[in-house]
C-alpha cells in the first residue's frame, strides 16, 4: 500500500441542453435510451391468471462497460416490469393518502415469477459521455409492462387500457377505462409540460405531424 495513496477525482458535466419550445421540440436531452422486448405469456380466462412464459430483449446500451452487468441490469429492469404489469398496484386516494392495507396485497415478483429473459445487447457507444455508456436498468423497465400488458391483450382479444392488468379485467368484471381528459400543469419552475403531446396520442387524434425546426 502506497504512503500517502494516489487519488484522484474526475468532474463530468453534461453539454448544455435547451428547454421544450412552443411546439414541444428541442434539444433536451444529453442521450436517448433505446429498447424494446416481447413477452409469451399464458392465461387463464376463466380464473384471470396471466404467467409470463419468456421475455425477449434487445436494449442499446451505449458501451457496455460490464457485460454480465448489464444483462443484469436488464433483468432486474424486467423483473421490475413484470411486477408493474400485473402485481403491484399503489392505491392512491383524492386526498393523495395511500389507500393500500399494507404490504400483504401489495406483492412484488419472485422468483417462481420470473420468466427466461433473452437479452440482445446492442452497442454504440455515446459521444460526449464517460466511456461512452449509458444507463440500462430503467429502459428494460418502462418497455417491460408494455409488452406483458400487449401480449394480454393479444391473447385476450380484451381492451386492457390499464396496469397491474387484475384478474377482474381479464374475466370482464371490470369495464375497459375510458380515456380521460390529461391532468392539470403542475405548478413547477422547471420545464413546463406540453399537454398537446399528451393529447396527440389519444385515441381518434390526427396524426402528429414532423417539425422540423430552420
Amino acid at each position: 500500500m502506497l504512503d500517502p495513496p494516489i487519488t484522484a477525482t474526475e468532474v463530468y458535466r453534461h453539454r448544455k441542453v435547451d428547454d421544450f419550445d412552443e411546439r414541444g421540440q428541442g434539444d433536451v436531452h444529453v442521450s436517448f435510451a433505446f429498447a424494446a422486448e416481447r413477452a409469451v405469456v399464458e392465461v387463464d380466462e376463466d380464473l384471470g391468471l396471466v404467467r409470463v412464459l419468456q421475455i425477449a430483449a434487445a436494449q442499446e446500451v451505449g458501451h457496455a462497460l460490464n457485460p454480465i452487468g448489464v444483462l443484469g441490469q436488464i433483468e432486474g429492469g424486467t423483473a421490475q416490469g413484470l411486477g408493474l404489469a400485473l402485481m403491484e398496484e399503489l392505491v392512491v386516494g383524492d386526498d393523495g393518502t395511500i389507500r393500500n392495507g399494507s404490504f400483504t396485497d401489495y406483492l412484488i415478483p419472485t422468483i417462481l415469477d420470473m420468466p427466461p429473459v433473452v437479452s440482445t445487447v446492442l452497442e454504440d457507444p455515446e459521444p460526449g459521455v464517460p466511456y461512452g455508456a449509458k444507463g440500462v436498468g430503467e429502459p428494460s423497465t418502462i418497455v417491460a409492462p408494455a409488452a406483458v400488458a400487449a401480449a394480454v391483450r393479444a391473447a385476450t382479444g380484451r381492451a386492457l387500457h390499464r396496469i397491474p392488468i387484475r384478474p377482474d379485467d381479464i374475466v370482464g368484471l371490470a369495464q375497459p377505462l375510458s380515456w380521460r381528459e390529461p391532468p392539470g400543469l403542475p405548478d413547477v419552475s422547471f420545464q413546463t409540460p406540453i399537454p398537446a403531446i399528451w393529447l396527440a396520442h389519444a385515441p381518434g387524434a390526427e396524426p402528429a405531424q414532423p417539425h422540423q425546426d430552420g
